[in-house]
């Protein structure tokens, strides 16, 4: 068996290698073309927050194509630093789409649909059906999960750990034996899919492979066609409410199956006419008849396979709730059966942000310091923190000296006064239940916190990071003590500190600034508060080289235009550009706008005229040419 290193190599060189084209540079032109889908990409958020659901998603459709057509037609190499960060902004992208209209999320790999094919046509001599080579049987999704005598098969989302990967690639025992190897096509597609934690997408894990698609492609059961159910409008006397009581858990825990354009089972639950319509099995609701109704009988009464399958059982709240509904006529008490579910009830964050908005200021406070603690907990269980928790602001919590936690804290709080007067922040404190700070004394203890709380490694360049959820159930900086001493890649732990605590305080509940914004912002006032600084200062050089090839200043502006290495470099000199030219007040206005949901452009236009984008980006880029 290849040992990590070399498999991580294979598999990094099939990342590269990609289709197997042989690289060509691509022209100017193309590069250009990529430029201008991945701005438009940039615009899909705003489609989102006008609720432009079906219009954001055919708009992302169409650049999908246009975009694979140009890396095709150019020749990228899969490595290449634009391919890669368009692409993973057309995903992120799809994943908001689909999440706002109720639907699966597109980027998984299909296990019926893409993988078990693979396994069915390359790996069934040896490993399916009767075959059981090496005590390994591939027969079903769940067969597969026992591995054989050499142990697991699969380690969910780590690929290079996976006895599959190291099987299918090492070229000196590949598989399948004695046959051709996998194209880089599929190896590319089964990393992809244990990276994402191999994910089951069929009604029952022992279906034998051969069978998925016909589950998949089922008819509907034969016999004279059904007239549509008809809809029973409710009076308001019910003891149960369809919308209030019974929807959010149908949205929240049966959607990622039952909604879409290929709902299993024939079975949509996206709207209620669907869920009345019933799938390939008939009618899943009936009127007044409990044993009859399919959906009662799988919830809750014993039917397998037992739903919601592989996921967190529903509430005894909602057992009962179910119940009733069904005895009661299952009346509907919304405006439109029509519409998606998903628009009529509110979501599991905008549930818990009402939650935790009904909290006193001292629950909510209570509330924040013992999830700071638990968080703590699950990273470091055997080490005991100490904090400082005497601020209105701040709970600052490490396992660093007490001199170094009093150090930040008193960091914090001067730097709470700068956001304060430069925002015309009035709250106190000015995030609900305090900020918390975690202060980790080396490497090791950040990037745990990642991988425990995040699921998610660490780039070698991050040394810190904010997060702040809806209704403020998280708000935090965690922070890696890297010292006093600027780094090729940190301007020490004071700037590090400083640019976490302002992107905190930018990404508050409610809004949605461009990265350029929120990093820009950070690392602006740290500058002003720290003066001279190796790090922040070497900045600038990196803005220049970021910005090569950029043919429209107005450009500059567009969130999404730039991968993560340029946006540090980039929002630092072009906040740093807007104070200087207006003035910090005016700069607070222009943030104030885009959180009160002003695009950029209408910003710059309300707080900087007569300059539009055009010319404020025109301006940007001059005063980063040498003098």
């Amino acid at each position: 068996m290849l040992r990590p290193f070399a498999l991580c190599s294979l598999i990094a060189a099939l990342l590269a290698a990609g289709s197997g084209q042989i690289e060509a540079a691509p022209t100017p032109a193309q590069r250009k073309e990529l430029s201008a889908i991945q701005k438009q990409v940039a615009g899909i958020a705003s489609m989102l927050r006008k609720r432009e659901y079906e219009k954001a998603e055919e708009t992302l459709k169409k650049l999908m194509e246009e975009a694979e057509k140009v890396i095709k037609t150019g020749q990228f190499p899969e490595s290449d630093r634009g391919v890669i960060s368009l692409r993973r902004l057309i995903d992120s992208n799809r994943q908001r789409v689909a999440k706002a209209q109720g639907k699966p999320d597109p980027t998984l790999v299909s296990f019926t649909k893409e993988i078990a094919p693979i396994f069915q046509a390359r790996c069934g001599n040896c490993h399916v059906g009767n075959g059981n080579s090496g005590n390994l049987s591939l027969n079903s999704y769940a067969a597969m999960g026992r591995g054989g005598k050499s142990g697991a098969l699969l380690i969910p989302k780590n690929p290079q750990r996976s006895l599959l990967m190291a099987r299918l690639v090492n070229p000196q025992n590949r598989m399948p034996r004695n046959g051709q190897p996998l194209t880089n096509e599929q190896l590319l597609t089964i990393n992809k899919w244990i990276a994402q934690g191999v994910p089951f997408d069929g009604e029952n894990p022992q279906t034998a492979l051969a069978d998925l698609g016909k589950t998949l492609t089922k008819p509907a059961a034969g016999g004279p066609p059904q007239p549509a159910p008809t809809i029973s409008v409710a009076t308001g006397n019910e003891k149960v409410s369809f919308v209030k009581d019974i929807a959010p858990t149908i949205v929240n825990l049966c959607g990622r199956c039952h909604g879409g354009n290929t709902p299993r089972s024939g079975l949509s639950l996206a709207t209620f006419a669907g869920m009345m319509k019933g799938g390939d099995s008939g009618r899943v609701v009936i009127p007044g008849n409990l044993e009859g109704s399919r959906l009662w009988r799988l919830v809750g009464a014993g039917d397998q396979p037992r739903m919601p399958q592989g996921q967190a059982r529903i509430t005894r709240a909602f057992h009962a709730n179910l119940r009733t509904w069904i005895e009661e006529g299952a009346k509907f008490d919304g405006d439109n059966a029509n519409l998606p579910l998903r628009q009529l009830v509110p979501t599991d964050e905008e549930l818990l942000a009402a939650r935790l908005a009904a909290l006193s200021p001292a629950e909510m406070r209570s509330f924040r310091d013992e999830r700071t603690q638990d968080q703590w907990k699950r990273v470091s269980p055997r080490v005991t923190a100490r904090f400082i928790s005497n601020s209105p602001e701040f709970f600052i919590y490490g396992d660093v000296s007490e001199e170094r936690l009093k150090q930040v804290s008193d960091w914090a709080t001067a730097h709470a006064q700068k956001l304060r007067s430069l925002f015309g922040a009035k709250a106190t404190p000015m995030f609900r239940g305090r900020l918390a700070i975690f202060v980790m004394k080396d490497r090791f203890g950040y990037t745990e916190f990642n991988q425990v709380i995040h699921r998610r490694s660490t780039a070698r360049d991050v040394h810190g990071h904010s997060t702040v959820t809806t209704g403020y159930e998280d708000a935090y900086v965690v922070l890696e003590d890297i010292g006093d001493d600027p780094g090729s890649t940190h301007g020490g732990l004071q700037v590090s500190l400083l640019e976490h605590i302002s992107g905190a305080w930018l990404k508050k509940p409610g809004t949605s600034l461009p990265d350029w914004v929120i990093r820009g912002t950070g690392l602006a006032l740290a500058r002003q508060a720290v003066g001279g600084n190796q790090y922040i200062d070497g900045l600038q050089d990196g803005a220049v080289d970021s910005l090569q090839g950029i043919e429209k200043p107005e450009d500059v502006f567009t969130d999404g235009r730039f991968g993560p290495g340029d946006i540090g470099p980039i929002g630092y000199t072009l906040v740093n550009f807007m104070i200087k030219a207006g003035g910090a007040p005016k700069f607070g206005r222009f943030v104030a706008q885009l959180q009160s949901g002003a695009n950029v452009a209408a910003a710059v236009k309300a707080v900087y005229p007569p300059a539009d984008l055009k010319a404020l980006g025109s301006s940007y880029l001059q005063s980063l040419s040498p003098k």
